[in-house]
């Protein structure tokens, strides 16, 4: 999902929803929301069916 959705479904802004996607790359050391969805998958986090 993008920013905006998330946000609207959180019912929170979009910025709030960039801060902590943002945060989240940090600690896990990563740089974009693609390698997100690779790590996800590596650590069997996220299963795409």
């Amino acid at each position: 999902m993008n920013n905006r959705d998330i946000a609207k479904e959180l019912f929170i802004s979009e910025n709030t929803v960039k801060n902590h996607v943002r945060n989240i790359l940090e600690k896990l050391q990563l740089h974009s929301r693609m390698e997100a969805v690779v790590y996800a998958m590596r650590e069997k986090i996220l299963e795409i069916r």
